[in-house]
């Protein structure tokens, strides 16, 4: 297990030095991090704090927003094993960003930038991995503002419904269960509507047997039903 007590200029051959059997990667960095837990709506980082620590989620959902003219505006949000904050470690003059628990039992493990830049210093193709993380959030957040110009309120939320089965769900047999299930006011946040939207749309879902929901979780009976309509 990697730990990061390490004295600064040991850390890096700590990695080097490694037997070549041992694959790292990304996320086996956080290994011997302290995992800290969240309750919805508690915040995590603001900018305030943004340049300290590099973060995995490792449970819950982690939305990351900024303000622009005292509105609230969403800029990504993370599963499990995906990296937070990772913008930080090329720049110290990135985006100020602030990211906060969007379900209960959201928990994370973090370490210092300084630590992880060191690492891909250390072992390039760790460096490769880093960058194709940082392409893929971009990517999310490319799509979801041509969503926002380009379908309607509808069919926002069900593009949401399903990205977020294909990301959150579990499989059980031909059905995908999610579980936390984010609160309707956050899916519309997500999605760029209001809750009544979203509550009219999974409404509408489930007496098409599409899905079926309760306050603990969503059940999609047929996804490919859903893709169907996303498609529309």
């Amino acid at each position: 297990m990697m730990t990061f007590n390490l004295h600064p200029a040991n850390r890096a051959a700590k990695i080097i030095d490694a037997p070549a059997s041992r694959h790292y990667t990304c996320l086996s960095l956080f290994n011997g991090a302290p995992e800290i837990s969240y309750k919805r709506g508690e915040l995590i980082f603001d900018a305030r704090h943004q340049g300290q620590y590099i973060f995995l989620v490792t449970a819950g959902i982690v939305k990351i927003s900024s303000f622009y003219q005292n509105h609230e505006m969403l800029h990504d949000y993370l599963m499990p094993d995906e990296i937070m904050n990772g913008e930080a470690v090329f720049s110290t003059h990135s985006q100020e960003l602030m990211a906060t628990a969007a379900t209960n039992l959201t928990r994370v493990k973090k370490i210092p930038i300084s630590n992880f830049r060191e690492a891909l210093e250390a072992k390039p193709e760790l460096h490769q991995e880093f960058i194709s993380h940082l392409l893929r959030s971009m990517n999310r957040t490319r799509e979801r503002l041509l969503r926002l110009a380009l379908l309607p309120a509808e069919q926002r939320v069900i593009h949401f419904l399903i990205t977020h089965t294909e990301k959150a769900g579990r499989r059980v047999g031909f059905e995908y269960v999610i579980k936390p299930l984010p609160t309707h006011q956050e899916i519309g946040y997500i999605a760029g509507t209001g809750r009544q939207t979203v509550t009219t749309v999974l409404n509408e879902l489930r007496r098409q047997g599409i899905v079926h929901f309760n306050r603990q979780y969503l059940l999609v009976r047929n996804l490919d039903a859903l893709k169907e309509k996303a498609a529309l």
